[in-house]
């Protein structure tokens, strides 16, 4: 009762926590997404597929012209067994994505 009579005399710091609260939802969500993508490659790939994954990366340091031919088809057939469409579906389903949806009207 006490924080209930402490907002109504002050509302600029029941405001302020509003908007805390909004940034902690921002971040939950966030980590909502990030955790789906996780599972999603866990679940189609082996650890040691993982492992490869992590090392044609760093080896490429982001350009795909510092592999060699046959790395970039290691690393495009690893890419095929996530299966991204698979991942954009589940990412789309989430409660993050759910905030966006609202003011898309689909045909």
């Amino acid at each position: 009762m006490a924080n209930l009579r402490k907002a109504i005399d002050d509302p600029g710091a029941a405001a302020s926590r509003g908007r805390w609260l909004a940034r902690g939802a921002w971040l939950l969500a966030a980590a909502e997404v990030v955790l789906a993508v996780r599972n999603h490659v866990n679940t189609r790939l082996s650890e040691k597929d993982r492992q490869r994954r992590v090392v044609s990366v760093k080896a490429s340091m982001g350009r795909p012209s510092n592999l060699s031919d046959r790395q970039r088809k290691e690393l495009k057939s690893l890419l095929a067994q996530v299966e991204p469409r698979e991942l954009a579906k589940t990412v789309a389903t989430s409660g993050f994505a759910s905030r966006f949806a609202k003011g898309i009207r689909r045909k």
